[in-house]
């Protein structure tokens, strides 16, 4: 029972199919709803189609959500949006450095020695998708590798989507001798292709995904791949939407966490000892 006075937060998922069965959704879920125990404040998880009246939002992105932002904003609801940064906006935001944590996953296999190195990317509507592509073509131009179009494959965040894209990287000329998928669920499709094609992992194509899912500790994938630190995101973002409601900070809150970490597991080969 909720008591008198108690501030409540509402955690909005944005509508699309599956969004409770996705590993985002689940961990920010999970996290967020740790975070208000500690805070000891009320949480609703709503999706965008209603929004319960309470002490403030946290939206679990922007992609999704724009409509109900902007409600928030001209009803002078106070809010804030996790999984997104945008130091231009007038919206609170705290997101991930996804640009400098995947330019460090290519510059690793860089440094491994590969230089045919492909991408296959997020929803470019989104911005974790734009940003992770931009981090993979900085990675390649520090390093003075040209970029060829043609290993830069776009995806929807899906298995299958993912595999889809492997199949057009395998049918060039030559192949990449390894890629940085921007999400784990596409790499799984991806090596899913790559063992249909006849080939191994890792000593024909690396792979390096992002996001840590517990499908990719498996010792049967045992995927290489960027770790994002949801805990001190939900953390993060529930404690300045807080103050917010508070009316503490006299300027628009804008964190952006750089302590990504790559995991290295057994996907990776080096090409030079």
């Amino acid at each position: 029972m909720m008591r008198k006075n108690k501030l409540i937060i509402s955690l909005i998922i944005p509508h699309y199919q599956n969004m409770f069965s996705t590993f985002y959704a689940l961990e920010i879920i999970k996290e967020v709803s740790r975070e208000a125990i500690a805070w000891d404040v009320d949480l609703f998880i709503e999706t965008a189609w209603k929004i319960h009246s309470g002490s403030g939002i946290l939206f679990a992105d922007i992609l999704g959500n724009e409509l109900w932002i902007k409600r928030a904003r001209r009803q002078k609801i106070p809010y804030l949006i996790l999984n997104y940064y945008n130091p231009n906006s007038k919206d609170n935001c705290v997101g991930i450095d996804n640009e400098k944590a995947s330019a460090e996953a290519v510059n690793y296999l860089i440094r491994l020695g590969h230089q045919r190195l492909a991408t296959i990317t997020g929803k470019l509507s989104a911005q974790t998708g734009t940003q992770r592509l931009e981090g993979f073509k900085k990675a390649l131009k520090l390093s003075n590798i040209d970029l060829d179009k043609r290993y830069i494959v776009s995806a929807d965040w899906s298995r299958q989507s993912g595999r889809l894209a492997m199949k057009k990287l395998l049918a060039l000329a030559k192949p990449p001798t390894a890629v940085f998928v921007a999400g784990d669920e596409m790499a799984l499709g991806a090596m899913e292709a790559t063992k249909e094609a006849g080939l191994k992992i890792p000593d024909d194509i690396s792979f390096v995904g992002f996001d840590n899912i517990p499908e990719a500790r498996s010792p049967e994938i045992s995927l290489t791949t960027v770790e994002q630190p949801f805990p001190e995101l939900a953390e993060r973002g529930l404690k300045y939407l807080l103050q917010i409601i508070k009316k503490k900070p006299r300027q628009t809150v804008k964190i952006l966490l750089d302590n990504t970490k790559l995991i290295e597991r057994k996907s990776v080969k080096a090409l030079i000892k």
